[in-house]
């Protein structure tokens, strides 16, 4: 098991309560506890809505060559242009080549400073982000045992001025759909955070990624509930998960 357990949590578990009315319906004794969240969402791919970081880009020794190359150009050009504006000094017909040196050390000395501070601010981007994600929930959920997840993925190939990174961390959720009563004779569907846990990535065979951990509702919850799991990026402030699987409960032993 890869992660860490933070054992069994409270209704209170999550820092907002994570508890939010979903719709109202007309009372009824029971709900399905085979049946999926309306909101299940299997993505394969995703990427973090975080902001994003950025990087020097590493250049290669062929790559420096070359700027270096076209650095020296433009300065030795600007150089040219500068001397030929001292020609230009000694006056008579010398004055001409002030046509050539004015227009060569403006051009090719601004080229040149661009050129520096282009290289000297050149960054790319550092996408967080996964692909070809694959869930395993086991055979089934058992109230008051431990429950082991795995997310397998991979990470996706970076685009030009980027790179791609797996998340360090997961935060994967157990939660319980269920139905609560109201005065006036109505109820509404309420989830609820029973216990949470972080999973650290690992890696796996063949360039894949594997995220596991290990949840456990304890005991003392009814049969009359839907049982998911919410996966979380922990640097995502909106704090929505970006999957969500239902599971399938088990009768106690």
């Amino acid at each position: 098991m890869a992660g860490s357990r933070t054992g069994v949590v409270l209704p209170a578990c999550c820092a907002t309560g994570y508890a939010r009315r979903l719709f109202m319906l007309q009372r009824h004794s029971s709900i399905d506890p085979i049946a999926q969240p309306d909101d299940e969402r299997l993505p394969t791919e995703w990427t973090s809505r975080a902001p994003q970081a950025t990087e020097r880009a590493p250049k290669s020794a062929a790559d420096w060559a070359a700027w270096l190359v076209a650095l020296a150009v433009l300065v030795f050009m600007a150089v040219f242009g500068f001397q030929a504006m001292t020609w230009a000094l000694a006056g008579g017909w010398q004055w001409l080549w002030l046509a050539v040196g004015l227009p060569f050390f403006g051009v090719f000395s601004v080229s040149a400073v661009l050129l520096v501070v282009t290289r000297l601010r050149e960054r790319r981007r550092v996408r967080v982000a996964l692909e070809g994600m694959s869930l395993e929930r086991g055979e089934g959920f058992r109230v008051g045992e431990p429950f082991e997840l795995r997310l397998r993925a991979t990470v996706p190939i970076a685009r030009e001025g980027e790179r791609t990174v797996a998340p360090e961390r997961i935060v994967i959720r157990l939660m319980r759909r269920s139905l609560v009563d109201a005065p006036d004779g109505t109820g509404s569907l309420v989830d609820e955070c029973c216990d949470e846990a972080i999973a650290s990535r690992e890696d796996a065979r063949a360039g894949r990624l594997l995220y596991a951990c290990e949840l456990s509702a304890g005991s003392g919850y009814g049969d009359a509930a839907q049982w998911f799991v919410e996966l979380h990026d922990p640097t995502d402030d909106d704090n929505a998960p970006f999957l969500i699987a239902a599971l399938r409960p088990l009768p106690a032993r």
